[in-house]
């Protein structure tokens, strides 16, 4: 049996000196395998040449603990489920972050696989870090709660993070509970202590990562943890789900946003490339979602690597040995060992859960294309942003705007204001409807609280303008249409300032495209100066008369 696992492992060498991005299955040599599962945490022990799994999510909440020795493809179950295992350790949870840290306690010669926050049972989330000792050559067959001190992360699950091979802390950045987080947190693993690196931004951000989980994640330095996409809106925020913007941790404690090039994604899996700094791998992933209107999924055999010295993606293909290829899935487990990338589990694309294993080698400069950057991804709350702009920044605006400075042109200002501010409001309740596919919860967020105002304005405005006192030629108005006037006069001009100010933000919010952005501003600028000038010609032309 060794002299087999000799023979695959020497064929992959092989396969990999040629310069070819290829899969091939690993095979274990028993039918003792973990179980078929979803959002497990791996790391990989590059003294002991084993790679460490624990939990996820299968036909049930799992805690099982597992060890893969790569020298002779066989699995061990080192603890069983807490429902058929007494022994002290981490509650049954999934999505999970960790990894393994070869130096281990300070002046011992043991490693630490970590682990820490995820869901578990009844919707119960957590924030504990948990550490298995490991000494050269033999698993002690014991789990070990460390100290959560000093900043303390709010309990979550689908966060990004990790432990860098070369590092010496656990990084846990953004995730979900009750709410989206989007806060970095440091756990040194000498020290036993939680440090906040990154306070946490707003999902209005122009220059930072908005809140959101589900994010593909790993550590691409030993303090650069790097994430893709994931779903931003719910739990109090707002934005696309899923989401194409990726973002690395810079050696200047401070995120960076890459460039962006592959399809919008969650559940991605990722991997530092071994051997070259600064770059990592991503695979798989779940690409559909009711919010997408149109989203270039992946090719098949699609790997994409980044380099977070240029910023850059490239999109690549990897063949597979005698055309295998991993089927495409989302929700699994990604680690860099020695000479490629491991790859374990998840759940099919087509559906059902999955435990193969495979690894990735090669040379990804030699690699052909999978195609350019420039994805088309185009989401119903983009198309809900279009339809705002068009009615609240373009028609809404021209008729309050005739209404104004053009009634010496009676009454051919009152048709046009009419016809503006109907199709306006036509445009505006479309553009309404149009956001509800891509919408997760109650719009309990800024953005969200301000349109519901202004929709409810829109509807009282409309019927307002229909039931309006009527005024006789060369008599004095009676005070209800004087009331009415100034209400509709100054109503309609708060709510188009608002609006404005909604739509502004909207364009972050959706993490809009900077030459969509480019466009409101420029627009957004037009009305303003347009006022002004009028105005001013107004305030002028009084003063000469």
């Amino acid at each position: 049996m060794k002299g087999r696992v000799a023979i695959l492992w020497l064929l992959a060498a092989a396969v990999a000196c040629t310069g070819q991005l290829t899969w091939r299955q690993i095979f274990p040599n028993s039918t003792n395998v973990p179980e078929m599962r979803t959002d497990t945490v791996v790391g990989y022990d590059p003294n002991g040449q084993r790679i460490y799994l624990f939990g996820g999510l299968g036909q049930d909440f799992m805690s099982d603990l597992w060890s893969f020795d790569l020298a002779t493809s066989n699995w061990t179950r080192i603890h069983g489920n807490q429902a058929t295992d007494t022994t002290i350790s981490p509650r049954p949870r999934f999505s999970i972050i960790g990894g393994f840290y070869p130096q281990g306690q300070p002046g011992s010669n043991d490693g630490l696989f970590v682990i820490s926050t995820g869901e578990g049972i009844n919707k119960v989330f957590y924030n504990d870090v948990w550490a298995f000792n490991v000494s050269r050559g033999e698993a002690v067959t014991s789990w070990r709660e460390l100290p959560s001190v000093g900043d303390v992360p709010t309990e979550r699950y689908g966060s990004a993070g990790g432990v860098h091979i070369n590092g010496t802390a656990l990084y846990v950045t953004h995730g979900f509970s009750n709410r989206r987080f989007s806060d970095t947190l440091r756990y040194d693993l000498q020290t036993l202590r939680w440090t906040s690196v990154f306070g946490g931004s707003s999902e209005y951000s122009a220059t930072e990562p908005h809140p959101r989980c589900l994010m593909g994640s790993t550590m691409v330095g030993p303090e650069s943890p790097l994430f893709f996409g994931g779903c931003l809106s719910g739990g109090f925020t707002g934005g696309p789900c899923p989401a194409i913007d990726s973002w690395f941790f810079n050696s200047q404690s401070k995120w960076e946003r890459l460039s962006d090039c592959a399809a919008a994604r969650k559940y991605s899996g990722l991997a530092p490339w071994p051997g070259v700094a600064d770059t990592a791998v991503m695979f798989g992933g779940d690409e559909e979602d009711r919010s997408i209107i149109a989203n270039d999924e992946s090719a098949v055999g699609e790997v994409d690597f980044v380099d977070t010295t240029t910023g850059k993606w490239r999109r690549l293909l990897a063949t597979g040995i005698n055309g295998s290829l991993p089927v495409k899935r989302a929700h699994h487990a990604m680690v860099a060992v020695s000479d490629g990338i491991i790859m374990f589990g998840g759940e099919a694309a087509t559906g059902g859960f999955l435990n193969d294993m495979w690894i990735l080698t090669g040379d990804p400069d030699n690699a052909p294309s999978a195609g350019s950057c420039g994805p088309n991804w185009f989401l119903f709350m983009h198309l809900h942003g279009f339809f705002m702009i068009v009615s609240w920044g373009i028609l809404l605006q021209a008729g309050a705007f005739i209404a104004r400075y053009f009634r010496v042109k009676d009454p051919l200002w009152f048709k046009l204001h009419q016809i503006f501010q109907i199709s306006g409001s036509i445009l505006s309740f479309l553009g309404i409807i149009l956001v509800f596919p891509g919408t997760r919860a109650v719009p309990n967020f800024a953005h969200g609280l301000i349109g519901v105002i202004i929709l409810i304005f829109t509807i009282q405005q409309l019927i307002n303008g229909f039931q309006r006192p009527h005024k006789e030629k060369d008599v004095e108005p009676p005070k209800k249409r004087v009331y009415w006037e100034h209400w509709h006069k100054w109503g309609g001009r708060f709510f188009l300032l608002l609006s404005a100010i909604n739509i502004s933000l909207g364009v972050y919010l959706v993490i809009a495209p900077v030459g969509v952005i480019v466009v409101w501003f420029l627009i957004f600028a037009a009305w303003l100066l347009a006022y002004i000038g009028f105005e001013a010609y107004g305030l002028i032309r009084a003063k000469r008369e």
